[in-house]
């Protein structure tokens, strides 16, 4: 990959300056070759076509307005199918058009920025993506941002760009599981104590949390399955009291299928898929201990994504994208229930779902996106079917 220059091009010096002021200086590249095109600014960037964000201005055959579509570099715009998401529809807008309304010209048109606020909407597939490289103003210039920092930039509403299969009947309701369904923390804790890491309640707390930033920094890397994560992160945060064998840290990703479900995970998840609901998991984790933890604490279960197949972690938007994409169910009618805001709840609400949050652990430290809250799961098939 190319490594970040100083703009040389004034309106790329200008977009570089936009970027600084949202705390991200320094990503704008200048290359030789130009990136007009997705295909050719994929050859420059040398990353896959699907990575690059094509910036499309359209003009509203209704109200004439601008509206930008954000869109992967591997798809074309099925505008017959946009027609439902934007509510009119699309003409191809004019170099002058573009140019008036965001400030650059085409082929240089960046996710921000603009001229004037435009309404922007985010293909589904660049938020399956962990890293995108969009125009930055010129056309020989790009920057990188990860898919949420690119939700967070353009505060676009998600949508796909091309036809998906019809939802099916029912509600979707999606689900953290590790610290909203599963206890992770008495998990954890069972196996600090095995190990003989911790003699006290104060002691096994130090060390969980000194494991949940050594979490953080793993998953923050390049990808890599969450049974190395565990094992590193665990290693890391035991060496202020030991030093810990492969073997031995091995026991923690090993003991993930035992963490005890809490108690009303199976009936309140039975009930709600009763009542016509259907369940999705969306974990930070290999699929094969996911698999084994649904089915050793018999959490009753419609669809899976996990960590390894979208290859990113939480709260990155990957995991959402994919959810949509495998089930065509629409945001708007989907609730994301939780217990964590940091790791599901600031992301699903960024993209425009429903949300929940699960009192497992107590109130939230930083309530942000939270608009809804239960103790826990007793009530939810009413709680779900009251939702938004």
């Amino acid at each position: 990959m190319p490594e970040p220059t100083a703009p040389v091009h004034r309106s790329a010096q200008r977009f570089e300056a936009v970027l600084a002021a949202r705390g991200l200086a320094g990503r704008v590249v200048e290359l030789p070759e130009s990136t007009r095109t997705a295909a050719e600014a994929a050859r420059a960037v040398g990353c896959d076509l699907r990575q690059i964000v094509k910036s499309l201005v359209f003009r509203g055959g209704t109200s004439g307005r601008p509206i930008l579509l954000l869109v992967s570099g591997g798809h074309q715009v099925d505008e017959s199918w946009v027609v439902r998401y934007v509510g009119e529809p699309l003409r191809r807008a004019d170099p002058e058009f573009v140019r008036g309304t965001t400030g650059y010209a085409i082929g240089g048109v960046p996710p921000l920025g603009h001229a004037e606020p435009i309404p922007t909407y985010v293909d589904y597939d660049l938020l399956e993506l962990p890293e995108v490289w969009a125009a930055a103003g010129h056309p020989h210039a790009v920057c990188r941002l990860t898919s949420g920092e690119l939700l967070d930039l353009a505060g676009g509403r998600p949508i796909p760009v091309v036809s998906l299969p019809e939802p099916g009947p029912g509600r979707w309701v999606t689900f953290d599981c590790f610290g909203t369904l599963v206890d992770w923390k008495e998990g954890f804790a069972r196996v600090v104590r095995r190990l003989g890491l911790a003699r006290t309640p104060d002691e096994e707390v130090g060390l969980f949390e000194r494991y949940l930033a050594a979490e953080k920094v793993e998953e923050a890397g390049p990808y890599r399955p969450y049974r190395d994560v565990l094992v590193r992160a665990l290693r890391t945060a035991a060496v202020a009291v030991r030093e810990l064998s492969e073997r031995e840290a091995g026991e923690l990703p090993e003991s993930v299928p035992d963490w005890p479900a809490f108690a009303d995970v199976p009936e309140s998840l039975g009930a709600l898929r009763a009542g016509g609901s259907r369940v999705a998991l969306l974990s930070n984790i290999d699929r094969d201990l996911l698999e084994r933890t649904v089915s050793n604490q018999r959490i009753p279960v419609d669809l899976l994504v996990t960590a390894e197949e979208v290859r990113s972690y939480k709260p990155a938007p990957p995991h959402w994208a994919r959810f949509l994409k495998k089930t065509g169910a629409a945001i708007e009618t989907v609730v994301h229930v939780s217990a964590s805001v940091e790791y599901d709840l600031r992301t699903a609400a960024a993209m425009g779902f429903p949300t929940l949050y699960v009192a497992r652990y107590g109130p939230p430290s930083n309530p942000g996106p939270v608009r809804r809250s239960v103790p826990g799961l007793g009530d939810l098939a009413r709680v779900v079917a009251s939702a938004p």
